[in-house]
């Protein structure tokens, strides 16, 4: 199944969480999330992620997959967007309340394409 654009409320929604750069109450990282991105991005700093979030998701050809998570209870999507001239994979979850992200993946791809299956 190709990848479809992810909705602009949704994308919006993240967006609004990510400007706060609240992590820790509004922006959850996973353990696994943060130990991929500092290694991969040679250790930056976490706003750096979310303006890379901000830019794609912002932007005019947003497409990604939706992914059924067990835990949280939310909406997930999962892209690959622009960090520093580098291609990365991420997948951010918009809980249900719609005030609180989870971050699962900032990090260069694991694999070749996202399938969306």
């Amino acid at each position: 199944m190709a990848q479809i654009e992810i909705p602009e409320s949704w994308r919006k929604q993240v967006c609004a969480i990510l400007a706060t750069e609240a992590t820790g109450s509004l922006i959850q990282w996973t353990n696994d999330a943060i130990k991929r991105y500092e290694a991969d991005s040679g250790f930056s700093w976490t706003y750096e992620a979310y303006q890379a979030f901000r830019n794609f998701l912002l932007g005019a050809h947003a497409h990604g997959c939706n992914v059924v998570m067990d835990k949280p209870v939310g909406e997930t999507y999962e892209f690959y967007f622009p960090f520093k001239a580098v291609i990365f994979y991420g997948k951010i979850l918009l809980r249900n309340d719609r005030r609180r992200v989870v971050i699962f993946s900032a990090h260069r791809p694991l694999k070749g394409k996202l399938s969306c299956e």
